[in-house]
């Protein structure tokens, strides 16, 4: 008897296992020449920007099923780049991004909501140096075709809570705390 009903179980996980594996939310791929993280910053009343050349990540998204959908994403710091020599050098030193100590910046959400119409909120963390702050995003996404989707966001961060600008640069006053991030990203359905 036992026998039998161990078949039957082994049966029933078979045939429900497909179900299982479709109950998440589709993977996306990020398309990098098509997608782009900036920020701006402001230093003596004036705006100072720039950019990462590389990221990655891991998308899991459908907005009819935002209780499944997850995002993380890893930044390289080391591909900061702004429109200034002396500004990108001056990031990756220990001051501020200290590239050599934390490489990676991470930003991880599994609490996404809609907001409007084709509009979202992603909350979670971002992982900058070696401080853990909690980050919400808002974004809009854009169907272009079946597979492939475009994702517009942002959000404000307060720099001096990732310790970044120490030292001569602690002071908000020169360089001010809020520091504005947007994206622009194209991915495609794995």
């Amino acid at each position: 008897m036992k026998f039998r009903i161990s078949q039957a179980l082994l049966v029933l996980l078979v045939f429900l296992l497909p179900l299982f594996a479709n109950a998440a939310a589709p993977a996306w791929q990020i398309v990098p020449n098509e997608s782009s993280i900036t920020f701006t910053g402001i230093q003596n009343d004036a705006p100072a920007s720039g950019k990462f050349k590389k990221f990655s990540g891991t998308i899991h998204f459908d907005p009819d099923r935002l209780n499944e959908s997850k995002v993380r994403i890893v930044i390289d710091m080391n591909s900061v780049s702004t429109s200034y020599s002396d500004f990108t050098s001056t990031l990756v030193t220990e001051d501020w991004f200290n590239v050599k100590l934390f490489p990676e910046a991470i930003f991880e959400a599994t609490t996404l909501k809609k907001t409007g119409d084709s509009q979202y909120q992603a909350a979670g963390t971002l992982t900058i140096r070696d401080k853990t702050v909690p980050v919400t995003l808002s974004f809009e996404s854009k169907k272009l075709s079946e597979t492939k989707a475009l994702v517009k966001g942002n959000t404000t961060l307060k720099r001096t809570m990732f310790g970044i600008g120490q030292g001569e640069w602690a002071d908000t006053d020169a360089i001010k705390d809020d520091v504005q991030v947007n994206f622009n990203m194209t991915a495609a359905r794995k």
